[in-house]
């Protein structure tokens, strides 16, 4: 199963990069390719875990290509993950993991991605653009914590 990583220092605190990454339902606000992002059913709370399922479509027009799926999230504050899981099609399985780590600053935000597609074509095709998306997603991500960053910081100096 392919494995992609990529991990970025981010000059935010990191509650608030565990914040983006934990609003699944704000990723298709800031994240490429995502036209959808709905949590789906029950939202469960314990003990600083929060899981729930998400509906995720991604999309891409000039390849007519558009995919929804299901995903079973998994958010822990007190590690600052967050996990989010799927079966459904088109993956025969697909693990994808938000890492934030606190250093002097700011902080570090990995993710890692391990998938494999029901459609060998597909998974060729995505395995060949996969570390520029990965990428991609990452200056996303770090946009979307220094916009929510900066948000917060005026709003307390209000």
């Amino acid at each position: 199963m392919p494995h992609f990583t990529a991990t970025r220092f981010v000059a935010v605190p990191a509650e608030t990069a565990y914040a983006v990454a934990s609003d699944v339902a704000a990723y298709k606000s800031f994240l490429p390719l995502l036209e959808r992002s709905v949590i789906r059913g029950p939202v469960a709370h314990v003990d600083g875990v929060t899981q729930f399922s998400a509906e995720l479509a991604v999309g891409y027009a000039k390849l007519g290509v558009r995919e929804a799926f299901i995903s079973r999230v998994t958010c822990d504050a007190h590690k600052r993950m967050v996990t989010a899981t799927s079966r459904d099609a088109p993956f025969k399985e697909m693990k994808t993991v938000w890492s934030i780590t606190e250093k002097p600053g700011g902080c570090d935000v990995s993710i890692a991605i391990d998938y494999a597609m029901r459609n060998m074509l597909v998974q060729l095709a995505i395995n060949g653009a996969m570390d520029m998306a990965v990428q991609k997603v990452m200056s996303a991500f770090e946009a979307r914590a220094l916009s929510v960053d900066k948000a917060s910081k005026t709003i307390s100096n209000a």
